[in-house]
């Protein structure tokens, strides 16, 4: 009976052991190819535009595409820069919060492969139906994510990526 009771301790011991590498496991996530990036307006800035007299919701509302310059493009490097796009579908624009969501992907593609075109891009701006640019990121807050989601994305830690995609990035009215 004595041999029966220890070994049902050292088994829950080994059990439980595993079960919390398990919990670390799971605290870093898994991959999510749908993953949304979330750009919200800045924090502490104005929230009416001088130029266009947009609010950060009227900007979201109109927000056609985002465009952005790098020396990246389709994850190879170029000498010359790229200009490069993307438009926002009317799923992809919250209009409580408000912000715009970019498609994961362009950091991390589908597949799981880091990709550099975003994240290494400058110049990012937003523009409306009328090509007008209406909003921009300053490249300091995309330089700032950088490290951070490459350090979370090297260590697969996934649950500080998508934290980092839905809390790094925001745009600013054109002044």
């Amino acid at each position: 009976m004595k041999k029966i009771f220890i070994l049902l301790v050292v088994s829950l011991v080994l059990f439980g052991c595993k079960d919390r590498n398990e919990n670390i496991l799971d605290d870093k996530g898994k991959f999510n190819p749908e993953a949304m990036i979330v750009i919200k307006p800045a924090n502490g800035v104005q929230l009416r535009s001088t130029v266009a007299n947009l609010t950060a919701l009227q900007i979201v509302q109109q927000t056609l595409s985002i465009k952005w310059q790098s020396h990246w493009f389709d994850n190879t490097y170029w000498d010359d820069v790229k200009v490069i796009g993307r438009g926002f579908r009317e799923d992809q624009k919250d209009f409580n919060i408000p912000a715009l969501k970019m498609l994961g992907i362009d950091i991390i593609d589908d597949n799981g492969v880091y990709y550099k075109d975003f994240i290494y891009g400058f110049n990012v701006v937003i523009t409306d139906a009328n090509n007008d640019t209406i909003a921009y990121v300053p490249d300091e807050v995309i330089n700032a994510a950088r490290p951070l989601i490459e350090a979370a994305f090297a260590d697969s830690n996934y649950t500080e990526v998508y934290r980092i995609f839905n809390e790094a990035f925001t745009f600013r009215p054109i002044e």
